[in-house]
């Protein structure tokens, strides 16, 4: 039985502000008491449906994985740039550490005024899809996951609450590790555990919600990259014989959505439904012992095996034949928790 946050169903909504409230009940002592906060620019979620398609994934995320925070979520649009502006205000006063020795304005400016900040902005008037999860990793430490262009999710019910279950897993994975360090660190985790495990959860909780078929996506991630990018797992192994999973320079030499994502989540699917490990632990509990263990030690201690000899196993697993793979959804999947 699963020991998760219960999601009370009640949500205020006060002009642009949304939170959810939360009672947390789980086991790990890394919890938020604090509720997300979701804050909408002018012109967006007219009809409610924006916040609320989000909100379906984020409840179900936080039921599975526990509420991890403080977390605001930027659902942004170009519509309105004084309101664009007021919410950035806003996200710089959430980061003002109030024991810092710079005044709480100077650290407001001095956000505001940051390269990368300013770009998000003009990309967010621009009406540009950028944006993602971000966190701070020192005091105060929060999570955003800031959506430059919410116009989009709000024409894509079931993108847009895809994208809120993906980006919480990536909450919940960077509440266990010490992201100052490198992912090749022990106490961090490596690019394909972060984005794979997440790919894998998202849909899979897509299909629990009745949005998808979780099957016919992972088969898509071989044959055509799927809603990751292209080319596929299929072509991408055959061309390049020498990719490595746990190599964690292909964020600057191109084949980072092949090899973290889909492999990744590929390799995630290994362990639930070869490796037989329990869905639940291989999302979410083996995380527990990494700040305690280290990544290594914990990987082993739940998955059963080390991760030199995991990837030596998926490496030689990935290489058969779609028929081949897709055999182990029929074998092990009803056993996967839900």
């Amino acid at each position: 039985m699963q020991n998760v946050t219960t999601l009370t169903l009640l949500v205020s909504c006060a002009w642009t502000t949304c939170t959810i409230a939360v009672e947390p009940t789980t086991k790990s002592q890394r919890t938020s008491t604090r509720a997300p906060v979701i804050l909408v620019a002018d012109g967006l979620n007219k009809d409610g449906s924006l916040v609320e398609n989000y909100q379906r994934g984020l409840r179900y995320a936080i039921n599975y994985f526990g509420n991890y925070g403080p977390y605001y979520v930027y659902l942004l649009g170009p519509d309105s740039e004084s309101s664009v502006r007021t919410i950035y205000r806003q996200r710089a006063t959430s980061r003002v550490n109030r024991n810092a020795k710079a005044s709480a304005q100077q650290q407001i400016d001095e956000f505001l005024r940051r390269p990368n900040v300013v770009a998000e902005i003009q990309a967010v008037l621009a009406g540009k899809a950028e944006g993602g999860l971000t966190w701070t990793q020192d005091p105060p430490v929060l999570y955003e996951d800031v959506t430059t262009n919410a116009k989009e999710r709000d024409q894509n019910p079931t993108e847009n609450t895809w994208g809120a279950l993906h980006e919480y897993h990536h909450v919940f994975q960077m509440a266990h590790c010490d992201t100052r360090q490198e992912r090749s660190s022990d106490k961090h985790i490596n690019s394909w555990m972060a984005e794979g495990m997440a790919t894998y959860s998202s849909a899979k909780f897509m299909e629990n919600l009745g949005l998808i078929d979780f099957q016919k996506y992972m088969l898509d991630l071989r044959k055509s990259g799927g809603n990751i990018g292209r080319p596929g797992i299929n072509a991408f192994v055959a061309n390049t014989p020498k990719w490595k999973l746990h190599n964690e320079t292909y964020w600057d030499k191109g084949p980072a959505p092949q090899v973290y994502y889909m492999l990744g989540a590929w390799a995630t699917a290994y362990l639930i439904h070869v490796q037989g490990v329990d869905e639940t632990v291989v999302l979410r509990d083996w995380y527990y012992d990494i700040p305690r263990l280290g990544k290594s030690a914990a990987f082993k201690k739940h998955m059963g095996l080390t991760l030199p000899a995991f990837y030596q196993k998926f490496a030689l697993f990935i290489r058969q034949s779609d028929d081949q793979v897709m055999r182990i959804f029929a074998r092990r999947g009803a056993n996967a928790a839900k």
